[in-house]
């Protein structure tokens, strides 16, 4: 029998009319929903990580070791530069992509394989890796809907995990007091600029944070038991695309300019 959690109802993602919810800063803290939302630190809208209670705001710092400012702004250069990567997970990824590319198409597990055995890779070690990934985004069209993460979606990329918790991380310095909501705002600006061109639409996104929360916590021992537990964050993206949802409004490919405008600090 499946886990129970596949199977509750998507509840709706929170949204605070303290701000912005349809702007351009919407849009860009909106790259941090699913972490935002996981946490739960308050609307997925809201800077300033108002839901946190002194009691989570330790176990943040404990958890995370952003005890001072200078923690903190590290912390965050590591989820925007480093990004929790694996350098065979990046190689296996990189093969699927070139196929995809060449061939107009998603590559079958087999021609995956294949051609990661014909890069010198080990097929010993890259089957698993094959066929986790490719339980993932079963499993996550299944329950979000095809409709959303349509059959030419895949998993070109596990970074969105870590890009997530960088623009969450920006909101909860606010909350731990190493920031402002103006120069979160810029952090958040940042991250976007440089993520924004790895993705083609929100449920891409998506589907990279739910694929790279998975492998990132089961050290890449995937089945069912790991989707369901580590997975679980696919609520949150079913009700952010849904219709009405900030990623169903929001556009992705919105405007991002290099630098900030004067109006965000």
């Amino acid at each position: 029998m499946r886990p129970t959690v596949w199977i509750l109802p998507s509840p709706k993602v929170k949204t605070t009319d303290r701000f912005p919810a349809f702007d351009a800063d919407a849009n860009e803290i909106a790259l941090g929903l699913l972490q935002i939302s996981a946490l739960p630190s308050g609307a997925w809208n809201d800077p300033t990580a108002s839901a946190l209670d002194d009691a989570d705001k330790q176990a943040l710092a404990d958890q995370w070791g952003v005890r001072s400012r200078a923690d903190w702004l590290s912390m965050i250069d590591h989820l925007s530069t480093v990004r929790r990567r694996r350098q065979m997970w990046m190689l296996h990824l990189s093969v699927r992509n070139d196929l995809a590319l060449a061939a107009g198409r998603v590559p079958t597990p087999k021609e995956w394989l294949a051609a990661i055995v014909a890069e010198g890779g080990d097929e010993r070690d890259a089957r698993p890796f094959v066929a986790g990934i490719e339980q993932i985004e079963h499993e996550v069209r299944r329950r979000v809907g095809a409709d959303i993460v349509s059959p030419e979606l895949f998993v070109r990329t596990l970074d969105a995990y870590a890009l997530g918790q960088a623009v969450a991380m920006a909101t909860w310095g606010v909350a731990l007091g190493h920031a402002d909501v103006a120069e979160a705002r810029r952090i958040i600006h940042r991250i976007n600029v440089d993520a924004r061109p790895s993705f083609v639409s929100w449920a891409d996104f998506g589907l990279s944070y739910l694929a790279g929360r998975v492998m990132h916590w089961s050290d890449g021992d995937v089945d069912e038991t790991a989707v369901a537990k580590f997975g679980d964050g696919w609520t949150n993206l079913k009700s952010a695309a849904r219709r009405g949802g900030p990623w169903a409004t929001l556009p992705w490919r919105a405007p991002v300019d290099a630098d900030p405008s004067p109006h965000r600090g």
